[in-house]
C-alpha cells in the first residue's frame, strides 16, 4: 500500500547564530557536549534536522533546554531565518473561491518555503499554520477581547464577513471550553489555563494544515495541564491536522504523540515510535531522560 505524501517535510534544517566556520560541525553536537563552537564562538542551535509529518499525525520533539527543539519550531513558523535546509508543505488542494487558479500565496509541490520572501511566508503561515506558544502573552493580545483575538487571525487568513467571523469565534471558544458569554472580555481577565484555551482556539480558527505546539502546558497547574492536554488531543483527532509537539516533558510527549525525535546539543540523537522510545530507549541521553521520569 502506498502511503500518502507528507503534509510537512523538513530536510537538513540548520540554524547557526554567529559567523560560523568550517569547524562548527565537528566541534559541536552531542559527542562534543556543546553547541558552541570553540573556534568562532557561534552557537549551532540545530543542524541536519530532518523529518516528515503526515496528515492527522502527531510528531513530538523532546529534549532539555538548549537542545534546539524550540529553534526548530521557530524556523518552521518563519520567526527565524534558517541557515540551511528546506521546508515543504503540501498544497491545500482547494480551488480558489471563483473556481480558477489557486491563490498566489499557495505553495506549489516541491517549493522550498525557507527560500521564499517574507510576504509569501507570512501569507502561507496565516492560512496554513497555527501555533500555540508556551506563554499566552506571545500568542494573544491580552487587552483585546477573546473574540477579537480570533477575529484578528481570521482576517489575516482572508476572512471578511463579520458575522461569519463572530460565529467562527464563538464556535471555537465553545469547543475549547471557554464560556461563549465571555467572548467579549479580554484574556487579561482570564486564568492561565483559560488564556491557553483561547490561544488554542485562535490557532485552530483558520483550519490549519499544520499545528505547532510549543511547551503547551509549562507553567500551568497540574490539574489544568491534564485538562488542556485532553482538550488538545480531542481537537486534534477531530480536526486531523498534522501536528508538531515540542516539549521537555515526556508525559506530554507520551500522551499526545505517535512518533518522537530526541534532540541534544542541536542534533537528533534518536527517532522512532513514542512508545518504543520511552519503553526501550537506545541512546544514552534518552535513557537518562526516561530514567529521570520514573
Amino acid at each position: 500500500m502506498t502511503l500518502p505524501s507528507p503534509v510537512l517535510r523538513v530536510h537538513d534544517l540548520g540554524k547557526t547564530f554567529g559567523p560560523g566556520c568550517p569547524r562548527c560541525a565537528e566541534t559541536t553536537g552531542p559527542e562534543a557536549g556543546t553547541n558552541v563552537c570553540p573556534h568562532c564562538g557561534s552557537v549551532v542551535a540545530c543542524r541536519d534536522v530532518a523529518f516528515d509529518i503526515h496528515d492527522q499525525e502527531v510528531l513530538g520533539i523532546v529534549g532539555e533546554s538548549g537542545s534546539g527543539k524550540s529553534t526548530v519550531l521557530r524556523l518552521l513558523h518563519f520567526d527565524l531565518p534558517a541557515t540551511a535546509g528546506a521546508l515543504f508543505v503540501a498544497p491545500n488542494g482547494r480551488p480558489a473561491e471563483d473556481g480558477g487558479a489557486p491563490p498566489p500565496w499557495e505553495p506549489t509541490d516541491g517549493e522550498n518555503l525557507l527560500a521564499l520572501g517574507s510576504y509569501r511566508q507570512r501569507m502561507i503561515r496565516n492560512r496554513l499554520m497555527g501555533i500555540v506558544f508556551q506563554n499566552p502573552h506571545l500568542g494573544l493580545r491580552l487587552h483585546i477581547s477573546a473574540g477579537g483575538n480570533i477575529a484578528e487571525r481570521l482576517l489575516a487568513a482572508g476572512w471578511r464577513n463579520v458575522a461569519a467571523i463572530r460565529r467562527r469565534a464563538g464556535d471555537l471558544l465553545e469547543r475549547t471550553e471557554v464560556p461563549v458569554g465571555r467572548m467579549d472580555e479580554p484574556p487579561s481577565r482570564f486564568s492561565g489555563g483559560m488564556q491557553q484555551r483561547v490561544q488554542i482556539a485562535k490557532a485552530l480558527s483558520n483550519g490549519p494544515r499544520v499545528l505547532l505546539l510549543d511547551e503547551l502546558t509549562t507553567g500551568l497547574d497540574v490539574s489544568v495541564q491534564a485538562r488542556v492536554l485532553d482538550l488538545v488531543r480531542g481537537l486534534q483527532q477531530q480536526m486531523g491536522m498534522a501536528t508538531l509537539v515540542v516539549s521537555h516533558d515526556l508525559g506530554v510527549i507520551r500522551m499526545l504523540t505517535r512518533r518522537t525525535l530526541v534532540m541534544k546539543n542541536g542534533r537528533i540523537v534518536e527517532a522512532g515510535l513514542t512508545d518504543q522510545i520511552l519503553e526501550d530507549p537506545q541512546h544514552s541521553y534518552t535513557q537518562l531522560m526516561v530514567s529521570s521520569m520514573l
